[in-house]
């Protein structure tokens, strides 16, 4: 039974049934089957239980495992010959004898045993010929550029082969742009580089014209094969990069069947190279012998080759597999969510130490798909998409890659221009400065006698004081008949050449960032300038104008990307996410980049001079991303667009270009529904230029740490101090300078934009609405009419449903044959649905009885197990039933399509009613149908709402389904509404379902209490975390939960409760709103408890209102000074904007309504109604909970000890003058005493 009876959707593949355990890991081979190939063996073998795949790998160091394990098993043989030899009973003399004697033979046995395992295999490996491969692998790329010349030559005398060197040359450099290491294309291309020096064996032939055997030119016998090896060169060079992009988990679990696929080029090539060879043998007159001989040598190469291409396996490939099949295999792998999302987050421990700094990560990985569970729904697309789809899907991105490919050869000379006035180079030179071009530089060299290299700064400063001893000349000599080498026109550029710009100009030709400067590069820099610019203009522009127009470009992303925050809130909820996620995923990159980069505002008229070169610099740009439309799926498509040199040339307008184009989309995103992948590819485009320049970045890195120089403070000097922040963000992007940090704000206006915006040149993806219910006209095609009269009889369009143990297992199927070009063939492409595309290849075979039986399979884009049926026409040709699986010898389910309408299918009983009484079955068919009929046409209340309700039970499955909770009950109900659902219905309701989903906010951070991911509201704790902030969810139990994150170096005290929070219902951008957040929250938190607190003392007046007469002036005072102190807030009495209830101590206060509305939520309405909308308040504004300050209780209690001090104090000064009192009486008394007694 297929595993999705368990789950109503088929996006997983089918579930492996109990069996016996798997065999351990044979670590000999590092091959994992597809699952596939692993049903077909499993089946073909008559057994129920999956195989489970092997991965077997050479040693790292190419060394044979199956040897060294063989080697092995012969020292253990010997091992357990001695200890055998020690237990054995006997005299000691025929002991000591039999055991020496038996000893030895048991060793010379094992010893070569062993070396007959070992000696095949190791002289295979370690052989000449596999030699010759291993090296002609690693210098394939420095042996490739001779080939392509060579070959340029014989085209010149034989143009015909023209379109296969043209091809092999395009196919090569775009390999070349991408080198990304992978031995197995590299052995590839070793086989087209052989196949292609087959070519060159043509230069013998002088004449073309020449009549050879059989009354033909070497033109005319070998023009057709020419063309055909032009197509395969450029179908392989589509298979290569649909392979590197792939991820490195899809190249280990599917690595047998992309080996498969890519093995069938080598062997392609094999056999046109052996073409080649016989048609030039023929036409030469070698004789067959030779020829015959020459073949048997390249398929002995070939061999040799097969079994390198089998080797050559990564060390993280290696690692990875062994992790697979620890996981319980392959298949066990692609059935369990959890093992894949662990493989996705796999970093290989020989990159951990490799990488710099992160950026160097696999490629695939990070850009084959969005984060999250859209990433692992991605990745599942990989590993059930098979080659020859995967390929296909390809060809369309890279016959743009080809184009642009082609067009760079072509334009390549046109690049580096000739300037009047260049040097012409001898073929033989008197020293290194003759090797230059440019007249003037080539001046400085000579006279400075400079060898192949110099210092950077020397050359700068050794350029400078030459065009001031030129401007002197030039000036001494005015009037008189002197040619200066420095026109009026370009005086002004002196000015720029100065020891201040040093850095800008040693930079423009230091490409690599050595320090020094090469012939190589004083050529490149001074052939790359513009045509009509002078070298001293040019100059001028890497000294000064670069950083204008970088300011320039900078301005405009930052403008750009603060009309896109702006643009949010207009955003249609069903776009809310991917806008988001793609502001969340690039903006932050962004702003590192221009927050760190040093501006220049010089005046416009110094702008302008450099005008021209910046305009045309930017539509090449445009011109390169249109022609990829937009989409950048690797670095060679990258270079494609920017052609060579630093990325920091074309770095902002490249960004500002892309920016532009996803502005327009977020307008459009404002009323229209983008598919869902729109916005991540564009973000994923811009990721791609982000890896350059991380890569560029840990290049200087290294560099400067080479050299042994500060690297923080080189990168503030490098680039106008571009790279600064790339190098070290931890403070710029902290917590506590982001509670500080105002980021610049633009309004969107929409009259000011361009209101003309065309979707289908802009979109890249069809909206998922745009084809539901859409009339679909069956065409008879011209094939069709030429297709054998078995599969006319099929052609059309079908209906039906799949069924297994329950019917049916899936919604209603639906497609239309067509004949293929094959005649005895029939294909069929639609939709899903769940919104997959599919497509089904098949054919037929008859019988002995003379029937006929159909044979078809159908192929999903994504995730889907592959599918076979078998079927037979029924006589009136209405009805294509049979049995259908997921192997192709097995097939135990049953299937049923007929050519009836959607409609009237939905009311056909199940088949278990029609075998137990037909013709009740029918009798119920008929009814149903024409009843459903008449209340769709009148459009009865009762057929609505019964769409309607089958319409929100079904919806309702589905979230159930996706969030894991399906019961048994639950399948029923499934299949009960598949049956009376069309397939349009079933599709509409999914993407009902997708639209209903994607307005749920989705914040890019986690709960600390839980470590779910937050969807809706995040609570965000106001006294906690001075690095990062400290999140929860709105779960009762994590956003009351008491807790010390010992993790935490930013919080020694726990968390309480009790502690001020504010609620975000809105998914925001954490970086450039958190600070604003937080200020905001302070803020109307401070605002909020005024008005309460005031609020709580006009209660206490009235209740005390009988008091005593100095209380009530006391309090009097007290209030007037309060109520002028914030007159603002004089008499307003805080209320709940929904229930209009008296709020008090706790409660929420919005802080995106203006400070004046002073809104109010009670936590009751809040909690009930998830947020509320009342007015200009929206239930997505963000909230401060208000409760009461523990501060007034401390205060109150430091107030009191301050009066008890006072109290105390006067206390003491009053016994102190009572003492004194007391002490003049006594003298007083004692005058008294004395006076009378005299």
């Amino acid at each position: 039974m297929p595993s999705f009876f368990h789950r109503h959707k088929d996006t997983s593949p089918p579930q492996p049934e109990e069996g016996d355990a798997t065999t351990p890991m044979d670590p000999s081979s590092m091959r994992v089957e597809s699952p596939d190939e692993l049903s077909r063996e499993a089946n073909g073998h008559g057994g129920s239980t999956p195989v489970t795949p092997s991965i077997s790998f050479p040693d790292p160091g190419n060394e044979d495992l199956d040897t060294s394990k063989r080697l092995d098993a012969a020292y253990q043989i010997i091992g357990d010959a001695q200890s055998g030899f020690q237990k054995y009973q006997g005299s000691k003399s025929v002991k000591l004898v039999n055991m020496s004697g038996d000893m030895l033979g048991a060793i010379r046995t094992d010893v070569n045993t062993a070396q007959s395992y070992s000696s095949p295999l190791k002289s295979a490996y370690e052989s000449e010929a596999m030699k010759m491969v291993r090296d002609g692998v690693n210098t394939l790329v420095d042996s490739l550029p001779g080939l392509i010349k060579a070959l340029d030559e014989v085209a010149k005398l034989h143009p015909f082969i023209g379109i296969a060197v043209s091809a092999f040359r395009v196919v090569v450099e775009l390999d070349l742009k991408r080198r990304d290491n992978d031995k197995k294309i590299a052995a590839l291309f070793l086989e087209m580089k052989d196949m292609m020096e087959a070519l060159l064996q043509i230069r013998t032939i002088k004449e073309k014209e020449r009549i050879g055997p059989g009354g033909m030119t070497i033109e005319g016998r070998m023009q057709a094969l020419v063309k055909q090896t032009a197509d395969d060169i450029t179908a392989c060079g589509n298979a290569c990069d649909t392979y590197a992009k792939k991820r490195l988990i899809v190249k280990v679990i599917k690595g047998s069947v992309w080996e498969s696929t890519l093995k069938g080029y080598i062997d392609l090539f094999a056999k046109r190279r052996k073409d080649f060879t016989f048609a030039l043998s023929i036409h030469t007159g070698m004789g067959v012998d030779d020829a015959n001989r020459k073949l048997s040598t390249l398929d002995a190469k070939m061999d040799v080759l097969l079994e390198f291409f089998t080797k050559a396996v990564t060390p993280e490939q290696r690692e990875l597999a062994i992790l697979v099949q620890k996981k319980g295999g392959a298949m066990a792998v692609m059935s369990n969510n959890d093992a894949l999302k662990e493989l996705l987050n796999f970093k290989p421990t020989t990159a951990a130490t490799g990488a710099k700094r992160g950026v160097e990560r696999d490629s695939a990985v990070e850009h084959n798909g969005p984060v999250g569970e859209n990433n692992l729904d991605a990745l599942k697309t990989e590993l059930f998409e098979s080659p020859e789809l995967a390929i296909r899907k390809n060809f369309e991105v890279f016959e743009r890659k080809f184009k642009m490919q082609q067009r760079e050869l072509a334009e390549e000379i046109k690049r580096t221009v000739h300037h009047e006035g260049d040097r012409v180079i001898e073929a033989v030179t008197s020293g290194p400065h003759d090797r230059i071009i440019d007249p003037e530089i080539h001046e400085i060299w000579k006279e400075m006698r400079w060898p192949g290299h110099v210092k950077a700064r020397h050359f700068v400063l050794a350029l400078r004081d030459y065009y001031r001893q030129q401007l002197e000349l030039k000036r001494r000599k005015r009037g008189e008949q002197f040619i200066s080498r420095i026109s009026d026109d370009d005086e002004w550029a002196l000015e720029w050449i100065n020891i201040n710009r040093l850095q800008a100009i040693a930079e423009a030709f230091d490409d690599d960032a050595s320090g020094f400067i090469t012939i190589a590069e004083v050529n490149h820099f001074t052939s790359s300038r513009p045509k009509d610019w002078s070298l001293l203009k040019w100059l001028a522009y890497w000294a000064v104008g670069w950083q204008i127009t970088a300011t320039y470009y900078r301005d405009k992303i930052t403008e750009i990307t603060a009309k896109m925050f702006s643009l949010e809130p207009l955003i249609h909820a069903a776009n809310a996410q991917a806008s988001a996620a793609y502001l969340e995923t690039v903006w932050k990159r962004i702003s590192t980049l221009t927050s760190s980069i040093l501006g220049n505002y010089q005046p416009d008229a110094l702008k302008e001079r450099f005008q021209d070169y910046v305009d045309a610099e930017e539509q090449r740009l445009r011109e390169g991303l249109e022609t990829v439309r937009y989409d950048i799926d690797a670095m060679d498509t990258l270079t494609l667009i920017t052609g060579p040199g630093r990325i920091e040339k074309y770095l902002l307008p490249l960004l500002y270009l892309l920016l532009k184009r996803d502005f327009e989309i977020f307008r459009l995103c404002r009323k229209t529904v983008v598919h869902k992948d729109e916005l991540w590819d564009s973000a994923d485009t811009i990721v791609w230029v982000f890896d350059a320049v991380g890569r560029r970045h840990d290049e200087l890195e290294t560099l400067f740490k080479q050299q042994k120089l500060d690297v923080a403070q080189q990168f503030k000097a490098h680039a106008c101090e571009l790279f600064d922040y790339w190098h070290d963000d931890t403070e710029f992007w902290s917590l506590e300078r982001l509670r500080e940090m105002e980021f610049i704000e633009v309004d969107y206006i929409d009259e000011e934009e361009d209101q003309i915006i065309d979707a289908t040149k802009l979109l890249n993806y069809p909206s998922a609405a745009d084809n539901l219910y859409a009339v679909v006209e069956d065409i008879v095609t011209e094939d069709d009419a030429k297709a054998d009269e078995a599969v006319r009889m099929i052609l059309g369009r079908w209906n039906g449903f799949l069924g297994a143990e329950q019917w049916p297992l899936t919604a209603m199927q639906t497609f239309c044959f067509h004949a293929s070009v094959v005649h005895s063939m029939y294909e069929a492409s639609d939709v899903a649905p769940h919104g997959t595309s599919f497509t089904i290849i098949g054919g037929y075979k008859t019988k002995e009885d003379g029937s006929v039986e159909y044979n078809f399979s159908r192929t999903y884009s994504a995730r889907l197990k592959k599918t076979y049926f078998t079927a037979t026409l029924s006589e009136d040709g209405g009805t294509l039933s049979g049995n259908w699986g997921y192997v192709e010898e097995s097939k135990p389910y049953r299937f049923l399509f007929m050519r009836i309408p959607p409609e009237v299918l939905i009311a056909r009983p199940p088949p278990a009613e029609f075998e137990e009484n037909r013709i009740r079955a029918l009798w119920k068919y008929a009814l149903t149908a024409a009843h459903n009929e008449a209340r769709r046409k009148m459009l009865s209340w009762s057929w609505i709402k019964e769409r309607r309700d089958i319409r929100k039970e079904y919806i309702e499955l589905l979230e159930r389904e996706a969030d894991e909770v399906c019961t048994d009950d639950d399948i029923m109900r499934f299949s009960v509404l598949d049956r009376t659902s069309t397939c349009e219905d079933v599709r509409f309701f999914n993407v009902v379902r997708d639209y209903r989903k994607r307005p749920v906010a989705s914040h890019l951070a986690s709960c600390d209490a839980c470590g779910d991911r937050i969807y809706g509201s995040r609570l965000i704790c106001l006294k906690c975390g001075s690095e990062y902030t400290l999140d929860f969810c709105d779960k009762p139990t994590c956003r009351d939960a008491v807790k010390l994150f010992q993790s935490r170096t930013d919080m020694p005290q726990p968390h309480s409760s009790t502690h001020d929070f504010v609620k975000v219902r809105r998914a925001f951008h954490q970086f450039r709103e958190i600070g604003k957040i937080l200020r905001m929250s302070d803020k109307g938190l401070e605002r909020a408890r005024r008005l309460l607190t005031k609020a709580a003392r006009r209660a206490e007046t009235t209740s005390d209102s009988d008091g005593e007469v100095e209380e009530r002036k006391t309090t009097g005072v007290q209030r007037e000074e309060a109520y002028d102190s914030d007159s603002e807030t004089g008499g307003v009495e805080p209320t709940c904007i929904s229930c209009s209830s008296k709020v008090s101590y706790p409660c929420w206060y919005c802080i995106d309504c203006l400070a004046e509305s002073n809104v109010f939520v009670c936590q009751e309405c809040d909690e009930k109604k998830g947020g509320v909308t009342v007015g200009d308040h929206q239930h997505t504004h963000s909230l401060v909970r208000c409760t009461e300050p523990e501060t007034e209780d401390d205060d109150s209690d430091s107030e009191g000890e301050d009066n008890t001090e006072e109290r105390l104090s006067a206390v003491e000064d009053k016994l102190a003058t009572l003492t004194v009192q007391m002490e003049r009486i006594e003298k007083l008394l004692e005058s008294l005493a004395v006076s009378r007694s005299t």
